[in-house]
This record gives C-alpha cells, sequence and structure tokens, in this order.
C-alpha cells in the first residue's frame, strides 16, 4: 500500500496550479485610457494596419464589457464597475449600447483627419486634450 501523504500533496498542488490558473484567465483587462499608447494600438489593431479603426475599438469595449459583467446583464453597474479615471463614462448603470456610444464619441474626437482610423500621434493628441 502507498502512503497516501504524497498522493494527497500532489493533488492539492495540482488544485492550486489549476486555482491559479484560473486567476489570471479571470483578469479584466484595463481600461484603455490606463494603457500606453503604444500598447493600445499593439493590443486593439486586430488587422495589424497600424492604427486603430471604430470598429476594432468597439470590439474592445464589447470585450470588456463582458468581461466585467459578472451578472449578464449586459449592464455595468457601479459594483461590477465603480466609475473611475479612464473609464468611459461616469454613469452608472450603463448598458452595452451607451458605452459603445461614448466609445464612438470619444474616438471621432481623437479621429483629427477623420479617416476613421486612430494612430499613435491622434491617440497622444486626444489624450493630451483631455481625452483618455
Amino acid at each position: 500500500m502507498r502512503p497516501l501523504v504524497p498522493q494527497v500533496a500532489g493533488v492539492a498542488a495540482a488544485l492550486a496550479l489549476c486555482a491559479g490558473f484560473a486567476q489570471a484567465q479571470k483578469q479584466d483587462p484595463p481600461p484603455i485610457g490606463a494603457l500606453p499608447i503604444e500598447t493600445v494600438v499593439e493590443q486593439l489593431d486586430r488587422n495589424g494596419n497600424g492604427c486603430v479603426d471604430l470598429e476594432e475599438g468597439r470590439n474592445y469595449t464589447s470585450r470588456r464589457l463582458h468581461q466585467m459583467d459578472t451578472n449578464k446583464d449586459e449592464v455595468l453597474d457601479a459594483v461590477e464597475a465603480p466609475p473611475g479615471p479612464g473609464e468611459t463614462t461616469e454613469t452608472r448603470p450603463i448598458s452595452l449600447a451607451d458605452w459603445q456610444d461614448a466609445y464612438t464619441a470619444r474616438f471621432t474626437s481623437f479621429d483629427s483627419d477623420a479617416n476613421g482610423c486612430l494612430t499613435r500621434p491622434e491617440i497622444e493628441a486626444g489624450r493630451a486634450q483631455g481625452g483618455t
């Protein structure tokens, strides 16, 4: 008969590893305004053209809302997303449609050449003017 202690220790170690992996997978992405500009373009530019188009940004905001929406009602309340710096709006609750509309308004204000794609300099200039 094999000793039970090593088997229990092995199972406990495996469970701890799984719990740590699950915790790492569950982290919410940071607000766009909290990301360095180069990271914004790197993470949001899904088609690799060097700038962030409106669809890419709206898709990011959708993913972010769904990750933070713990009760899965497609609305963020103050418990799920306390208002803070870098957030799209200070108003809670906020629906996905309102969250995306706020992003679209900010995107448009940053898009100085109105080409539908934000470059690093446009994001930097928008942030300098008080946008996030």
